[in-house]
């Protein structure tokens, strides 16, 4: 087995700048009457501050300072939203707070392209998402858990080397108490490896066992199970932004970031989303909800992004927003397809929804839909509007023209001949249709495929009365 650990340090101020840059230095501090910094943004350790330092001393060094106090359950609520994003590299996802997560990706190598190629991708992909991440890999859980919780971030796949280097790690990284740490101290013990080389009766009686498990644990001498992160049924993310903004492109910078997060969750399930839903809560507590909706299931971040530009162009926000959920309320499995070097109907298909789905996006849901076959003998009533991409039924065996008009246009009469730009020539017919009596809107008609002097071909029919008008009805391509 081989895992990789991904420790983000700047977790607890992350949570605070992932919509965006604050209007001023920001610092997360533990809070109480002698509040201290926990972590600080670039901004705030170019003027000086530190983790460590007592609050009230930061405003000599930015008087214009943020501070927020520390938030463990909404680190946690982000750690278990990475780790439905990190199911699209491996199946085998560990949730270890305060700021870690284990995957067991051995399966998932010649996939990716390699471990390298996988180190870079998620690290790349971490920073998209809005957070800065340290990657190691070791073959024991426990082993690559330490070596990035130590800001090391070695790619080590046998046990000879990964001992090489939990040799070299300070004792601090054994996961114990401050007392324990103080007894190092005093007999000289300053790392792992010099810890190991102790007389083991000696260390358990003094120390305890658990923490000789532990070691033999990270080093691969004993089984190392860990529990793994079941998702939840449904997609739901959260966002708080940094300052409340009203500009569309800043509420798209924050939702392209939820977006990352549901299409890594999706590409785990192998699923595609249909309904997403949008929730944007201003200042004042009022929401304003958008509901995407797409006539296949898909999980292109980029095309979602775009679709949720046009729909958030037309829509009008009561306030300034501060935070932001992105909720998927339908989701598909996505069916295997088949690449070909050459462009099928399935590529057309696909570029005809994007195409839909961007109009509906922008115009309203009801600005564009499809077409379905109707089981009606009157042309003018054999269809019905539909959900675009909807299956109907197979096309009347007899010609019919694309193009109906919307109510029939009474020909002109030469010599008993129907006239549209000349004289029409009878090609085919008649075709009777009497139809509708059942509902008030009878017809009896003949209907003639017809061409003038120009080549042009027409749907015309003449009415079973005795009136007898030519009528067109319509035209063919």
């Amino acid at each position: 087995m081989l895992w990789l650990c991904l420790h983000f340090p700047c977790l607890p101020i992350e949570i605070f700048l992932r919509a965006g840059l604050a209007p001023d230095p920001l610092i997360v501090s533990t809070g109480g009457h002698r509040a201290q910094v926990v972590a600080c943004d670039p901004r705030a350790r170019r003027a000086g501050i530190c983790p460590g330092m007592p609050v009230p001393a930061t405003y000599a060094l930015a008087p214009r300072l943020l501070v927020r106090t520390r938030d463990v359950s909404r680190e946690r609520h982000a750690l278990e939203n990475i780790a439905l994003w990190a199911f699209q590299f491996t199946s085998q996802v560990s949730v270890l707070p305060p700021g870690s997560l284990l995957l067991e990706i051995g399966g998932s190598l010649r996939f990716f392209g390699g471990l390298d190629a996988l180190c870079n991708r998620i690290r790349a992909e971490a920073s998209t998402l809005g957070f800065d991440a340290v990657v190691a890999a070791a073959p024991t859980p426990r082993g690559a858990l330490w070596l990035a919780r130590a800001g090391l971030e070695p790619v080590i796949e046998d046990p000879a080397t990964l001992n090489h280097h939990l040799n070299r790690l300070p004792v601090e990284y054994l996961e114990v108490g401050s007392g324990v740490l103080e007894s190092f101290r005093r007999i000289g013990v300053r790392t792992i490896g010099e810890f190991v080389r102790l007389p083991r009766d000696g260390v358990a009686r003094r120390f305890g066992q658990d923490l000789l498990d532990r070691v033999d644990r990270a080093f691969g001498v004993l089984p190392d199970p860990q529990a793994v992160f079941t998702p939840p049924v449904r997609f739901r993310a959260e966002l708080t932004l940094s300052s409340p903004v009203n500009e569309v492109e800043a509420l798209l910078f924050a939702a392209h970031r939820l977006l990352l997060q549901l299409t890594g969750y999706l590409s785990a399930c192998n699923a595609g989303v249909t309904r997403l839903r949008l929730v944007l809560l201003s200042e004042n507590g009022e929401p304003t909800e958008t509901i995407i909706a797409l006539s296949i299931p898909g999980r292109d971040p980029k095309h979602l992004v775009n679709l949720l530009r046009e729909r958030l162009s037309v829509t009008p926000l009561p306030g300034r927003t501060e935070s932001i959920r992105l909720e998927a309320i339908e989701v598909a499995q996505l069916a295997p397809r088949n690449f070909s070097f050459f462009p099928d109907r399935e590529q057309a298909r696909e570029e005809r929804t994007v195409l839909v789905e961007k109009l509906r996006a922008r115009l309203g849901n009801d600005a564009a839909h499809g077409l379905s076959l109707y089981p009606d003998a009157r042309p003018e009533l054999a269809w019905r509007e539909a959900e675009p991409g909807t299956r109907t039924g197979p096309a009347p065996y007899r010609p019919r023209p694309v193009w109906l008009l919307p109510r029939p246009r009474r020909l002109d009469m030469r010599d008993e001949v129907p006239q549209l730009d000349g004289g029409l020539a009878l090609l085919n017919g008649p075709e009777r249709i009497e139809s509708g009596w059942w509902d008030g809107n009878e017809v009896m008609r003949d209907y003639y495929v017809a061409r003038n002097p120009s080549g042009a071909t027409f749907w015309i029919y003449r009415e079973r009365s005795r009136q007898a008008h030519w009528f067109l009805h319509g035209i063919f391509a």
